[in-house]
């Protein structure tokens, strides 16, 4: 099958780290506001499972962009591709388009630092990356925010995935510095054919890897808590530290990768250097 670069815990981790990383730089990076086009740069280190349900670890050095127009167009790893068709009276509103970057059967993580490979996926074959396209609607009041995102994937595992979210954010004084700190549970939920792609075990896959036979149906995926702290170094320069942790429920917390190989407690977490400037 094809293989890819990109490894399984950047994905992972960029789930929880980037969300963190917008609302806390949104609530007041210093760099913001003086231009149409804000543009964020940087790299980071992340700690996260292997794969999604993986009770092994790695820590790699990661990239992190973000690209925003007028406070209506964004773009970034984490976030995906969208745009705010509706911005009005504490609503956001609009579609957005999202990457899956899938998972490689022989465990390899090219941008890791720190931690082994896994066999755990032997035998069950590559899951091909998913192009994701759906929408959100956001709503805030004062210092929390309620998001609900679904979307469909094509290719892939082609199924229908969602989040739930709620934040509280807000900015504290640090001697003569702001920083800014994000917190909130989170849940995802998926149907089927999502589940299957990632939690199936079919008797072909149980003969080449050794794992029980599964069938795994739709419904939560995985619910749990995320944050991160934002501190302004210079005007236009910040770092920020995350934190998550997500529990998998259902079928993905009951499959034989999960039971035999794997855990159901999922954690990620790491720090990120940005440097944003207009256009």
């Amino acid at each position: 099958m094809t293989r890819r670069t990109t490894p399984v815990v950047l994905a992972l981790a960029l789930a929880v780290a980037v969300p963190q990383i917008v609302r806390a730089q949104e609530q007041g990076n210093p760099g913001e506001g003086e231009s149409d086009w804000q543009i964020s740069v940087g790299a980071g280190v992340i700690t996260g499972p292997l794969y999604l349900g993986d009770d092994a670890y790695a820590a790699s050095a990661v990239p992190n962009v973000r690209v925003t127009y007028k406070d209506l167009f964004f773009a970034s790893l984490g976030e995906g591709v969208g745009y705010n068709l509706i911005k009005s009276g504490g609503w956001r509103v609009g579609p957005v388009a999202k990457y899956d970057f899938g998972r490689e059967e022989d465990g390899d993580q090219p941008l890791r630092i720190a931690g082994g490979r896994t066999n755990d996926l032997v035998g069950l074959g590559d899951v091909d990356g998913t192009v994701e396209l759906g929408g959100f609607v956001e709503y805030s009041v004062g210092n929390v925010s309620g998001k609900l995102e679904l979307r469909q994937g094509i290719g892939g595992h082609e199924g229908l995935v969602g989040n739930l979210e709620l934040r509280y954010s807000k900015p504290f004084r640090l001697g003569r510095s702001a920083v800014f700190v994000s917190f909130g549970p989170q849940m995802a939920f998926a149907d089927s054919n999502y589940m299957s792609t990632y939690f199936d075990v079919n008797a072909a896959q149980s003969a080449a890897s050794g794992l029980t036979p599964f069938d795994a149906e739709g419904g939560l995926l995985s619910y749990g808590l995320g944050g991160a702290v934002m501190y302004p170094v210079t005007r236009d320069l910040s770092v920020t530290w995350f934190a998550g942790y997500d529990r998998l429920a259902g079928d993905a917390a009951g499959s034989s990768l999960v039971q035999q190989r794997g855990s159901a407690d999922q954690f990620a977490g790491g720090l990120f250097l940005t440097y944003t400037f207009g256009m």
